[in-house]
């Protein structure tokens, strides 16, 4: 455990001092679709309740009592496969797998025969569940750079298997020497926890993550053996058995990060003998979910202006987005486009009172997409004249 620790603690300083250079808006660049995980970790603070309750035991008696218990640490090895929807949604399915829980307690109440009886045990579970994921930087954009921290709920199976229990029978009884026979029992299971996940890549992520696991029940056997003597139980010891867990892992997306446009260069000033075209279109794209003038969109609104002054009027610029994300969330980001391009012409000498402003949001891509497509071609402000 001292290694699992280890990981751990050197895991966070990896993302406190990681340098890459994909620290930036997670949303602008995350690839959507399949991915696989693998994790390892710790699974620490487990509590089991065992309840004793063997009326008409074939040794004892009526036995009946509770033995509250704790568990050692153990290791916790997992894995999966997920599909990412959106900036804010992801969903896997996986597997992870306890192998060595150790179980001990002294039991009270049942009376003399009972009272102070010692357990110990061994548990291992294997744990399948279909997990939901919130990542916060899809409700906040240009937050959290690199890093992206999620909430995350499971639901799925875990099938427990209880060893051989051993230990000694109430001290009213000498001390007896026992053990009874384990079972394997497959339960219903949930969990729930919160991560952080820091992009080394556009494909690869270092997960930390922590999660409460709660793995149902497991049950003894209905035989117990003392002195030699083999004899049945009426009734089996159970105990609910949860966990928490902390684990270290990498997640690997299949799929490309959205291409950056291609520039537009800016056309050529028409000669002096030739008309000027009747009308005349500049493009100017942006970055996904950005208002801000890249350095080739500024050389697209410089020429625009230059047109302009050589001669153009009743400039119009119309502002649109692509189709992902909310009609009243793009509304207002095709607004901020537009004002920014409005702003570059006036400073390079275009009247504010020739500027007809429009913004659209969603309408009329440029390249139609079903909705919820990033479509960088789309992202775009047109300045028609």
């Amino acid at each position: 455990m001292k290694a699992v620790r280890g990981a751990l603690i050197g895991s966070a300083f990896l993302l406190a001092t990681a340098t890459s250079g994909f620290a930036q808006d997670m949303t602008s660049w995350i690839p959507y679709g399949f991915y696989v995980r693998g994790d390892v970790g710790g699974a620490f603070g487990q509590k089991v309740t065992y309840t004793d309750t063997n009326p008409g035991s074939a040794l004892c008696g009526v036995c009946s009592g509770s033995i509250p218990a704790s568990t050692g640490n153990s290791v916790l090895f997992g894995g999966g496969i997920g599909y990412r929807f959106n900036p804010m949604f992801r969903t896997d399915l996986t597997i992870d797998y306890i192998p060595s829980l150790h179980a001990s307690g002294t039991a009270v109440g049942g009376g003399p025969l009972v009272a102070g009886e010692t357990d110990q045990v061994d548990i291992s579970s294997l744990v399948g569940m279909a997990n939901g994921y919130l990542d916060l930087n899809g409700f906040m954009p240009h937050t959290f750079g690199g890093f992206q921290p999620y909430v995350d709920f499971g639901v799925g199976l875990a099938h427990n298997e209880l060893g051989t229990a051993t230990g000694k029978l109430s001290p009213a009884l000498g001390a007896l020497p026992f053990s009874q026979t384990g079972a394997d029992r497959t339960n219903f299971a949930w969990g729930a926890g919160a991560g952080i996940g820091y992009a080394l890549t556009p494909n690869l992520t270092l997960d930390i993550a922590y999660k409460y696991l709660d793995l149902g029940a497991t049950r003894t056997g209905t035989s117990i053996t003392a002195l030699g003597a083999t004899g049945a139980v009426t009734a089996a010891k159970s105990n609910d058995l949860t966990a928490h867990t902390v684990t270290l892992g990498l997640r690997w997306a299949f799929g490309a990060p959205p291409a950056s446009p291609p520039p537009v260069a800016a056309p050529p000033a028409p000669p002096p003998a030739v008309a000027a075209p009747a009308q005349q279109m500049f493009i100017v794209f942006f970055e996904f979910d950005k208002s801000a003038l890249t350095a080739d969109g500024k050389k697209v609104v410089d020429a625009a202006a230059a047109a302009f002054k050589s001669g153009k009027s009743g400039v119009a610029i119309a502002g649109y987005t692509d189709l992902a994300g909310t009609q009243q969330y793009n509304l207002a980001l095709s607004k901020r486009r537009a004002e920014t391009v409005k702003a570059a012409l006036v400073k390079d000498g275009v009247p504010a009172a020739a500027i007809d402003e429009a913004w659209h949001g969603k309408e009329n891509p440029r390249v139609p997409t079903a909705n919820g497509v990033r479509e960088p071609q789309n992202r775009r402000v047109e300045i028609t004249m």
